[in-house]
């Protein structure tokens, strides 16, 4: 009787339990990888879209603000004479709370010498973007020049330039008129111009200009291009991330608060001065126009507005409602509501820089870079509140 023998073209492989192990291993490991990455993937999805119903929501409040203001009447023309406007801060007090850091440390971003942003300028060639860091980080007026010469349509440069106070009454205004042509829909060169008029005893030229800038909707002070673009001339000079973005953030200056907050007084007396004419009428479009400036002020760039820059809206919305009656009728309350609500806004914020300044000290390198990105993605008040949750429990 014949045994049956094994098919010759069939070959028996056997694994060594200790190889087939690591072929198991690699498999739980590739799993487990795209695991990972699925969730990482799904986490960032989640944060896109709450970056997005954000705003669509911040987009939605600034476009029913702006109908309301587009459906107020326009002050009457030619305005009556004004009084003298009152002092409003200087500058220099604005900028001493421009930067929460230096409460802490109490010093000044660093400047780079000509050496350190060459390299810099050269690999960018010369870009708009990069001669006006440079000039932020440096302080060399002739790279701001060199700007305004090679890219005179460029927005950026215009109102770096309007930044400045040495210009003469000429050279402002053509740099408002040519910000205006750059950035027909920012109102900011509106609002800069209106100032320069009544400062020249120029109120219906003001006027205009106010009226011009109603309804604009892209109000931009450049406040993060600014502090981004600083942060990479200051890696290209060496220095580390961390240090970067803090030299940056504490540079950068916001002059045109201060501005601002001038513009806000003269239209809440030009309002005073249509009231003392008789003409109400008027002098409620000019109280609008001031409130709808403080609100663009809160609102501008979306999440990553500076908190000094909200500060400054919410005092600029107080100023024209603190001129109404404040039993009158304002939104779904009234006039004294909203104060209210804005006094309680304003006390939430400055209780947040309070509380941020005792754990700046203690703050990581690391730390102060996720402070700065959660700030750029989520705003400071989101930045501030994760930084209050870690040190907090410490």
């Amino acid at each position: 009787m014949n045994s049956e023998r094994p098919n010759s073209n069939v070959r028996v492989t056997r694994v060594p339990l200790a190889v087939a192990g690591l072929l198991l291993g690699g498999a739980a490991i590739i799993v487990v990888s795209q695991h990972q990455s699925q969730t990482a993937l799904r986490s960032e999805n989640e944060r896109l879209r709450q970056q997005l119903a954000q705003l669509a929501s911040e987009n939605e409040t600034l476009s029913n603000r702006l109908n309301r203001v587009r459906g107020t009447p326009k002050p009457r023309l030619p305005a009556p004479p004004m009084r003298g406007a009152a002092a409003s801060e200087s500058a220099e007090e604005l900028l001493a709370t421009n930067l929460i850091a230096r409460l802490v440390h109490g010093g000044e971003a660093p400047r780079l010498s000509a050496g350190q942003i060459k390299g810099y300028l050269d690999e960018n060639h010369r870009s708009a973007g990069s001669l006006l860091s440079a000039y932020r980080t440096s302080g060399d007026p002739a790279l701001l020049k060199e700007a305004l010469e090679k890219y005179p349509g460029d927005p950026e440069v215009a109102f770096e330039a309007l930044l400045g106070k040495d210009a003469s009454p000429a050279e402002r205004r053509e740099w408002l008129e040519a910000f205006k042509q750059a950035a027909p829909e920012n109102p900011m060169a509106n609002y800069l111009s209106a100032l320069d008029y009544f400062k020249a005893g120029q109120t219906d030229q003001a006027v205009q200009e106010l009226i011009a800038a109603t309804g604009r909707q892209s109000f931009a002070d450049y406040p993060v291009e600014r502090i981004q673009a600083d942060e990479e001339a200051y890696r290209a000079a060496g220095y580390s991330e961390a240090d970067a973005k803090m030299a940056a953030t504490w540079g950068v200056a916001l002059p045109q608060l201060a501005d601002l907050k001038s513009l806000a007084q003269n239209m809440v007396d030009l309002a005073a001065s249509y009231r003392g004419a008789g003409d109400e009428t008027s002098a409620q479009a000019a109280l609008q126009m001031v409130i709808a400036l403080g609100e663009q002020m809160d609102a501008s760039s979306g999440t990553c507005v500076p908190l000094v820059t909200r500060l400054v809206g919410l005092a600029v919305e107080r100023m024209a409602l603190s001129s109404m009656d404040p039993s009158s009728a304002y939104g779904n309350g009234t006039v004294q509501d909203q104060l209210d609500q804005l006094a309680q806004r304003k006390n939430s914020i400055s209780d947040l820089a309070k509380q941020l300044a005792p754990f700046q000290e203690q703050m990581s390198s690391e730390d102060w870079v996720s402070y700065n990105e959660r700030t750029l993605s989520f705003g400071e008040e989101n930045a501030i509140g994760w930084l209050l949750n870690k040190y907090g429990q410490q």
